[in-house]
């Protein structure tokens, strides 16, 4: 069975149908959304709407949850906070029902998933450095852990019954085949709005097996998304790091 798992969607709906016709030419059987799927962006509802139809599993994410005004903004920037406060006037209720009821992780065979982290996964912690991935590992069971969050792609690889008896493997792909001995934590990266230095979509590609990982970006109007945004209102940051993939 062929996996697609894609996280922080944004609310960015160019790009949320650019990765779902990407998957459907790939051939994917399941689909997982790690969560995020508004806060930045201008089609909360929209993109709600076609998660809820085409996603097999969806998660929780920390935008969600600040959406569903379950937490506070504090600790988001001014554009974050400012496009979270114009989410909060246009989502909408059937938007609202369908992310209160979304999970925070959830284990599937070989699979676990998460937001941001399979530790304390309701704190939200970042992941952006070795020493926090491989702190990561002693959390999840699995032979593999899928994560969002930081809106970068990037794997790593550590001995399974040790990950500090060797050198971890790091890398950002575009394809990884793990080996019988590792165990894998994955971050698929950002739909609506990477911070990699490209800007195209990103989504992961996996075999039931693991046997290969795959960075899958993609091609969306970006443009298009950006318009959507200025005449919403939202920050100009928000609008001009699309492009940039910042």
């Amino acid at each position: 069975m062929l996996y697609g798992i894609f996280s922080d969607i944004h609310a960015n709906l160019p790009a949320l149908e650019a990765v779902l016709r990407s998957m459907d030419s790939r051939k994917v059987e399941k689909r997982i959304c790690l969560g995020d799927i508004v806060g930045y962006g201008p089609s909360p509802n929209e993109c709600v709407a076609i998660v809820k139809e085409n996603s097999n599993v969806c998660l929780l994410g920390n935008h969600d949850n600040v959406a569903l005004k379950r937490e506070h903004h504090f600790d988001f920037n001014i554009y974050a906070k400012a496009a979270m406060e114009w989410t909060w006037e246009h989502l909408n209720d059937e938007s609202k029902e369908y992310l209160k009821a979304r999970p925070y992780t959830a284990v599937e065979k070989g699979f676990t998933f998460a937001h941001s982290s399979p530790m304390s996964p309701a704190d939200w912690h970042y992941l952006a450095d070795l020493d926090g991935a491989l702190e990561a590992f002693s959390y999840f069971r699995t032979p593999y852990c899928f994560i969002g969050h930081t809106h970068s792609p990037v794997i790593v690889a550590a001995n399974k019954d040790d990950p500090y008896s060797e050198i971890p493997v790091i890398s950002d792909g575009p394809l990884y085949r793990p080996k019988k001995h590792e165990k894998v934590l994955i971050n698929a990266g950002s739909v609506g709005q990477p911070r990699d230095r490209n800007n195209r979509a990103c989504w992961c590609l996996a075999d039931s097996d693991c046997s290969w990982i795959e960075f899958v970006r993609v091609e969306y109007d970006i443009e298009k998304t950006q318009s959507l945004m200025r005449k919403e209102n939202l920050p100009l940051f928000l609008i001009e790091r699309l492009a940039i993939g910042r």
